[in-house]
């Protein structure tokens, strides 16, 4: 099951739930150090702008989320990840918002595959696009290694990219579009 909504939208334990596996993936499993607010995994971009997709199992588990922000307020990429852009400005357009936070988790929903985006991480990836249309949104914007920009592009995703990869200290990263439009795939 998805939940889509802000944070005044959501139940209040979905949205500690999302949290506590965004800790549990980007900081205790990838070991990157991020802010903790109130405890949690949170940043400034964690706000009322901002649209979560959460999903859980049968049993309320999160295994999946991500979340949008419109680029016309402050976004990781601007404020980040500058170096991503090479010689581009930043984009800041009603029509174009970031994703980011894109966390799954296959150990939980048992769905693994080698070279390839596992079934829920491309179900995730059509919900948040099919949102995206629904709100006049013609692009996305988001930060990710090459490794799966390269997925990205074998799933069939619309994906390209705002200037040329950049080494930072955990890996090849670039910055990408994806075009809001039905993914290849169906």
């Amino acid at each position: 099951m998805i939940t889509i909504g802000g944070r005044s939208e959501l139940s209040p334990d979905i949205v500690s739930s999302m949290h506590e596996f965004r800790h549990e993936i980007f900081v205790r499993r990838l070991g990157w150090s991020l802010p903790m607010l109130e405890g949690i995994e949170r940043d400034e971009y964690d706000n009322d702008n901002t649209i979560y997709f959460v999903v859980q199992d049968a049993i309320g588990n999160v295994t999946a989320c991500t979340r949008l922000l419109p680029t016309v307020t402050p976004c990781m990429l601007h404020h980040l990840f500058g170096e991503l852009l090479g010689d581009n400005p930043p984009p800041r357009d009603p029509r174009v918002w970031e994703l980011s936070r894109f966390a799954t988790s296959v150990r939980k929903s048992g769905d693994g595959r080698a070279l390839a985006l596992s079934e829920p991480t491309l179900q995730l990836l059509r919900e948040v696009l099919h949102f995206a249309g629904r709100h006049g949104v013609e692009r996305l914007v988001l930060v990710t290694s090459v490794a799966i920009e390269r997925l990205l592009i074998r799933s069939g995703f619309p994906v390209h990219r705002v200037a040329a990869p950049c080494r930072m200290p955990d890996g090849l990263f670039v910055a990408l579009f994806i075009d809001v439009e039905e993914p290849a795939h169906g």
